[in-house]
């Protein structure tokens, strides 16, 4: 699941241990175009996302009275997602909340991931589900 807050910005989910390696392997490539193709997808969503926890408690702790309430006051996320986030990061201390641009790194994969094609597997290999 991904919550979009701005024009091709997400607040999307990834496993705390998730590696370039494991990515590459688990997305069934292995040389070529297609393994250029999903290195830089990988680099798209990983070099420029941050750790919203990290944010929060870095730059926002004074400012806001929660992680729920940074993220409602922040990202502008209605209530629900909000609480939908934080019950996902409770039940699953392994994941981590990412602030994603799609294009912050100039090139955008963010048609071809979220393609009813794709989207399933992706999403599943972020969360180590594979």
């Amino acid at each position: 699941m991904r919550y979009a807050y701005d024009m091709y910005k997400y607040l999307i989910f990834a496993h705390k241990e998730l590696t370039e390696e494991y990515f590459l392997q688990k997305s069934g490539v292995t040389g070529g175009y297609a393994k250029e193709l999903f290195l830089r997808i990988y680099k798209s969503m990983f070099s420029e996302s941050e750790d919203v926890k990290h944010i929060y408690e870095s730059y926002y702790l004074d400012e806001y009275s929660s992680y729920k309430e940074f993220l409602m006051g922040f990202y502008a996320l209605e209530e629900k997602w909000a609480d939908e986030i934080m019950e996902k990061l409770n039940s699953n201390p392994t994941l981590k909340l990412y602030d994603y641009k799609a294009l912050a790194v100039g090139e955008n994969f963010d048609d071809f991931i979220t393609s009813e094609n794709v989207y399933d597997r992706f999403h599943k290999i972020l969360l180590m589900e594979v």
